[in-house]
């Protein structure tokens, strides 16, 4: 059975915020700056599979809960005990006037479980604030007080904790709904496991469930930027000369940014926002020329030379060498494939690279600079979105990073493999490949690190 959640609190202290981030959904509600956004009721289910875990009713605000603490003392409801009010005011010609809004909230506390009180801790704890409190408490529920914003420093917090201690509501819990930690998510269901110990075990699915989601997340995210960031190694295009035609360098950078465009896109819809959350300021983008390293490990074992064979692999460097300074012409790269052993197929992988030397063509692609800005810069974004709420009103600026040199050592090593390796550029590299594979490994563990650490 679904334990129901009642999300009250003053107006604009953030309740439809709070059940858009419970839910990792934008659409759910309105949220505004202006007060009293929220004039009516809503339920919207947390589901685990097709089983329903947790209802959430979003309410209208609080407006004028100073009056009705002075109608419900009045002579009309003054002789009812506990809850007992509840009903006669809802049927009352109060509920249909000036307190319309509050009527609202009042007919919803019968059917909920337990009370979320959503407190904007950038306020004082003022009287009305205390006079919602005791109303609530009147109908004889389970309150959790959610203290919102607390991302930044509050000069109230201590207040609001002493005014709820007093009230016997110790289980408070800090929340953000604009900068999202899930520790403080995982505290709230806790708190609802404590009050609710016939559901503990389900909401101990449900906490495994919402982690076990959010490191799917992550792990898809380093998998789409180590895919990015191969991709972008391997880019290149040819030109006539170096430096090269201001055209080409465009059509060039074109290409790299339509990638990173291509990333951001698939980021945010696996995080589930919208393409106004995150802006990109433009990519700084620096050209280098292109060169296969024809006597690089890797490609001397293609070659069919095995590097740990000294005098073969020398001998074949020293012929290799000879080749080049004599200006032969190997179009078709057989006299080298010949030279060095290897297979008609072999020397067809390494024609673009011959060819250049000898027909003076030149291929550009990316400079360790842009790089290194490029895994910066994905690697921020996925850090914004794993802890951004989505309620947050205010587009998050990709901008420039500062370089992180223990990480692009560990990362230059696979850029380098793929710019050997032009063909990725157009290829789906399956997950399991090795070099994705590591790189990813790289990536989780730079986000996992105390500096990109939540």
């Amino acid at each position: 059975m679904s334990i129901s959640l009642l999300v009250v609190g003053h107006a604009n202290t953030g309740k439809t915020s709070l059940i858009r981030t419970l839910l990792r959904r934008h659409d759910f509600g309105e949220v505004s700056d202006r007060a009293g956004t929220t004039r009516h009721v809503e339920s919207v289910k947390i589901k685990i599979g097709q089983q329903s875990a947790i209802t959430l009713t979003d309410t209208p605000g609080f407006e004028d809960s100073i009056g009705l603490w002075q109608i419900r003392h009045s002579d009309a409801f003054r002789s009812y005990q506990g809850a007992d009010w509840l009903q006669p005011f809802c049927e009352s010609h109060f509920a249909q006037d000036e307190f319309e809004q509050e009527a609202k909230i009042l007919k919803q506390l019968t059917k909920a479980d337990i009370i979320l009180y959503v407190i904007d801790i950038r306020q004082a704890p003022l009287g009305k604030y205390l006079d919602e409190l005791a109303l609530l408490a009147s109908a004889n529920k389970p309150i959790i007080p959610i203290l919102n914003f607390s991302a930044s420093p509050s000069a109230h917090l201590e207040a609001w904790r002493k005014v709820l201690a007093e009230r016997h509501l110790h289980a408070v819990i800090k929340y953000d709904t604009v900068a999202f930690y899930f520790e403080d998510e995982k505290r709230l269901y806790q708190s609802i496991q404590s009050l609710m110990p016939e559901d503990y075990d389900a909401i101990k699915h449900l906490i495994a469930s919402r982690e076990e989601a959010a490191q799917l997340r992550r792990t898809m995210a380093t998998n789409q930027l180590a895919e990015l960031i191969l991709k972008a190694a391997s880019t290149r295009i040819e030109c006539s000369s170096y430096p090269p035609k201001p055209s080409e360098s465009s059509a060039f950078e074109d290409k790299i940014r339509a990638l990173e465009s291509r990333y951001i896109a698939g980021l945010l819809r696996l995080y589930e926002f919208q393409e106004e959350d995150l802006k990109a300021t433009p990519l700084a983008i620096k050209n280098d020329r292109w060169q296969q390293d024809i006597f690089d490990t890797d490609t001397l074992k293609e070659w069919g030379i095995e590097t740990s064979t000294s005098a073969l692999t020398g001998a074949a460097i020293g012929a290799g060498i000879d080749v080049m300074s004599a200006g032969l012409t190997l179009g078709t790269a057989t006299t080298i494939g010949a030279i060095l052993g290897a297979t008609w197929k072999t020397g067809q992988h390494y024609k673009d690279t011959l060819k250049s030397k000898f027909t003076k063509r030149y291929y550009l692609c990316l400079d360790k600079a842009t790089l290194t800005l490029l895994c910066l810069r994905g690697l921020t974004a996925i850090h914004h979105l794993h802890q951004r709420g989505h309620a947050s009103q205010q587009a998050y600026e990709l901008a420039n990073q500062a370089q992180d040199d223990e990480l692009i050592e560990q990362i230059k090593p696979y850029w380098k493999h793929a710019q050997q390796h032009p063909e990725w550029e157009t290829q789906t590299l399956q997950d399991s490949h090795s070099s994705k594979l590591g790189l990813q490994k790289v990536l989780e563990k730079a986000l996992n690190s105390d500096k990109r650490s939540d």
